[in-house]
């Protein structure tokens, strides 16, 4: 898959992560036969935000990571991982990120 290509090649750590959860996208919307393989894409993903503290990026993990969660069937990882992504992206003043997230989080009540 050329994608997996571009990952590998990459040189640029600031994109690593974007990267990484771009490939863990689109293989969580393929199909259910993908999740374990979208999941360790954003692992990864997940991982190189936080090494090269691109914080946004990472905020955005976690949001795909719920998501993942969500679509497991493990509502409480979900809105785990959702409330870490709100956090972050306060942090970042990512407000639109942030209310949409919320509002997202209050479907699990």
């Amino acid at each position: 898959m050329p994608l997996y290509a571009i990952s590998r090649n990459n040189k640029v750590k600031t994109v690593e992560g974007y990267i990484k959860r771009y490939i863990g996208e689109i293989l969580l919307n393929i199909d259910d036969q993908h999740l374990s393989e979208s999941e360790h894409w954003i692992q990864m993903a997940i991982e190189a935000d936080q090494r090269n503290r691109m914080m946004f990026h990472l905020g955005k993990d976690y949001a795909l990571y719920a998501e993942l969660l969500k679509r497991k069937g493990d509502r409480f990882k979900s809105q785990e991982n959702l409330g870490k992504a709100i956090e972050i992206l306060k942090e970042c003043g990512a407000d639109g990120w942030v209310e949409k997230y919320e509002k997202e989080l209050t479907t699990f009540s």
